[in-house]
């Protein structure tokens, strides 16, 4: 008995080792490969299929550190059933948002807020956080909570659809990792990754 507990540990631990270096080979090497298929119109195998949705699954759950809002999103792409818009709890927060908020002047305003990734995504950045959860999104004014209008709901919705075409770059303070989006997009237009609307509320 215990043998065979030895053996079957030994096999766990030998598919962890080369599910790892599996998915260090694809974020490094083959997702490029990869990415230039479906540039070419070509589609993508199984095997690629799996890396792809592999190297997902580590964003989020490697992710929760650094950017939690980014992570939890990347958790529901993978466990929820597809939705219009869907009520994520937690705050996003940054000094631009904080200005588009500030800027609202009446009830139903919006104001659309975008980052370049590859600078607010690094890890030293003010910015990071927010913009790898909701890059871009629309910060809407809802009704006021006082009666002079100096306290009010606002909403901050983003689609958590990845664009086609995307290669973006995440320093990480000193190790720069670069992630070809439209592998995800790939993965989403053929229902192996959910899409839906990440709606956040707070007031200001």
């Amino acid at each position: 008995m215990k043998t065979s507990v030895k053996h079957f540990l030994r096999i766990v631990l030998l598919l962890l080792v080369l599910g790892t270096g599996n998915l260090i080979y694809y974020v490094f090497a083959g997702q490029k490969v990869s990415a230039e298929k479906l540039q070419k119109g070509e589609d993508l195998s199984i095997y690629e299929c799996l890396s792809v949705y592999k190297m997902h699954m580590a964003v989020w759950s490697l992710g929760w550190p650094l950017a939690p809002q980014a992570a939890r999103e990347c958790f529901m792409l993978h466990f929820l059933v597809k939705k219009d818009t869907v009520k994520v709890h937690g705050k996003i927060d940054s000094p631009k948002i904080r200005s588009a908020i500030a800027s609202l002047g009446y009830e139903g305003q919006s104001i659309r807020v975008a980052w370049n990734g590859n600078e607010a995504y690094a890890l030293k950045s003010p910015e990071h956080k927010a913009a790898i959860a909701v890059n871009p999104c629309n910060v809407t004014r809802g009704k006021n909570l006082s009666d002079d209008g100096s306290s009010y709901e606002v909403a901050i919705a983003s689609s958590m659809q990845y664009p086609k075409w995307s290669s973006t770059s995440f320093d990480l303070g000193g190790v720069t990792i670069h992630v070809q989006e439209g592998l995800f997009r790939y993965l989403q237009d053929r229902g192996w990754l959910s899409c839906f609307v990440a709606s956040y509320s707070s007031r200001n």
